[in-house]
């Protein structure tokens, strides 16, 4: 009879000896199912870890996922707020052109905007694995276009606020006022009679009435051109205001002023007198646009007060 592998217990107690025998067929198989018991076991625990990790990083997703969600809801509302804004800028931007006598940008002109950002920049982010991808693409498209119209929109301003800074210097050489305050006019612009000669002739600009001595002011800012004798019209004085304009000044009786001489508008230039063909005391002045006598009294206004 072969050797059979045995077990004996021993009861603390009673001391007493039991002794089991078992073949070495039970014996491996007990062992071999021990080992898979173990083995099962190992791989549930293992799965449940795993399922476990799985279930932890999902709920992590999940929670970004909402935050995300939040996010760009927020920057949604965010680029509302802004279009509006970008709105009522380009709203007043046409006032101003309107004021200033601009035409104002056409719609093609700020759909078409300047430069702006590139949407292939977020390629890197492979939106297409995202299930928010068109909520993001849809901002970002909108945020390209707002780039476009703000730098539209700063390039406008900086060429109004040019415009409007010459427009500002234009009105300073401008002859706006009336170079003899009180003066009152006894011949006008264009054809007649003239004085002395007894017969029909142009006349380039206009008589203004007053005693000798009355200062003559220079009606905007300018240059001067020449002053001194000029035939007929006596003691002269011509100003170049740029832009365009010149204005003349005969008859004088003082001269204030030296060729080059920069004057401001309201600057004493002269004095009115009655030299060089002219019948009585007054000032002959004349304004010139490009080279061409226009009517002086389109460019005085009587209701400005100038001191």
């Amino acid at each position: 009879m072969k050797n059979r592998p045995h077990f004996i217990f021993i009861n603390p107690k009673t001391t007493s000896v039991k002794q089991i025998k078992i073949s070495i067929t039970k014996f491996l198989l007990s062992i071999g199912f021990g080992l898979i018991l173990i083995g099962v076991s190992l791989k549930v625990a293992i799965d449940m870890g795993i399922k476990f990790n799985h279930n932890s990083q999902i709920a992590r997703l999940q929670n970004e996922n909402v935050l995300l969600q939040q996010q760009i809801k927020l920057m949604g509302e965010k680029i509302t707020v802004i279009r509006e804004h970008i709105d009522q800028i380009e709203e007043l931007d046409d006032k101003i052109r309107a004021r200033l006598d601009i035409p104002p940008l056409g719609e093609d002109v700020r759909l078409v905007g300047i430069g702006g950002s590139d949407i292939s920049n977020l390629s890197h982010l492979k939106l297409e694995d995202l299930k928010l991808q068109s909520v993001i693409l849809n901002n970002q498209t909108t945020l390209a276009r707002l780039e476009r119209e703000i730098k539209l929109e700063n390039d406008s301003f900086e060429k109004l606020l040019s415009t409007m800074e010459r427009k500002e210097d234009s009105l300073r050489f401008l002859p706006a006022i009336k170079p003899v305050l009180n003066g009152r006019i006894t011949d006008g612009f264009g054809k007649r009679r003239h004085p002395i000669y007894k017969r029909i002739m142009e006349h380039h600009g206009i008589d203004l009435a007053a005693d000798r001595g009355t200062p003559v002011l220079a009606p905007g800012d300018g240059y001067i051109n020449f002053t001194g004798k000029n035939g007929g019209y006596g003691l002269f004085i011509s100003i170049n205001h740029k832009y365009g304009f010149e204005t003349k000044y005969g008859h004088l009786q003082k001269i204030y002023v030296r060729r080059g001489q920069y004057v401001k508008r309201g600057d004493k230039i002269g004095e009115v007198g009655n030299t060089g063909i002219s019948t009585a005391p007054h000032l002959h002045y004349e304004v010139h646009y490009k080279n061409k006598p226009i009517n002086p009294s389109d460019y005085y206004f009587n209701d400005i007060k100038f001191e």
